[in-house]
């Protein structure tokens, strides 16, 4: 399954229990409706990195659309781990 590397601004009003179930899906290994399966999130300053397992970048774009978050056509990538 593709892994997918995104970019985004930190959502500072994010509830405290929206990001504590977006935590326990991501501890679970749970995917979502649209087939994304998180993987780990990286913040540094006011970006988010957020880590996923999805068949395209259109499911990752659309988990993210779901939240409120409009990524923009180049901030999803897939990637590949060298190790």
């Amino acid at each position: 399954m593709p892994k997918f590397l995104d970019i985004h601004p930190t959502m500072p009003d994010m509830p405290p229990e929206v990001m504590q179930g977006i935590k326990a899906k991501v501890e679970a290994g749970q995917r979502d409706e649209f087939g994304v399966k998180g993987l780990n999130m990286f913040v540094a300053q006011d970006v988010t990195y957020c880590y996923t397992e999805a068949a395209d970048a259109s499911a990752v774009h659309k988990t993210h659309e779901k939240m409120g978050l409009t990524l923009g056509a180049g901030d999803v990538k897939e990637v590949q781990s060298l190790l």
